[in-house]
């Protein structure tokens, strides 16, 4: 997995601005490459769990189909717990083939991990950051 470094700024900049509640959006590109943030609404306004509007998911998808784009990653933060998925975040996941990023404002710098769904739970995956 390949992310461009603005993006990977631009979900920091977004969980910062969300917090204390959780911050979530998606990541899109092609092939394996990252170039696209969409940030979206948590609608359970929660700093431990995050919900996208039914509506804004239609939105998302007709945008990713018009634009030949490929939904890549799907992000949150995790104000102030470490960025490994919670077993909420575990139960919610409802995209297998896509990857999975924790933003965790509870260090500093904030510390960000990639994840994939493996055959039972999430696994960590390595990504490069791309100037």
């Amino acid at each position: 997995m390949r992310i461009r470094r603005d993006v990977l700024q631009g979900m920091i900049d977004h969980a910062r601005r969300e917090s204390p509640i959780e911050a979530c959006g998606f990541l899109a590109g092609r092939d394996d490459t990252v170039d696209r943030l969409i940030p979206a609404t948590n609608e359970w306004k929660s700093a431990a769990g995050f919900w996208v509007p039914v509506p804004e998911l239609f939105d998302l998808f007709r945008s990713l189909r018009s634009e030949r784009l490929a939904l890549l990653g799907i992000y949150h933060s995790h104000p102030g717990s470490a960025a490994v998925p919670s077993q909420q975040d575990r139960e919610l996941f409802f995209y297998p083939g896509v990857s999975y990023w924790i933003v965790s404002l509870g260090t500093n710098p904030p510390d960000i991990g990639c994840f994939t769904w493996g055959k039972m739970d999430f696994e960590r995956t390595e990504y490069v950051v791309l100037l």
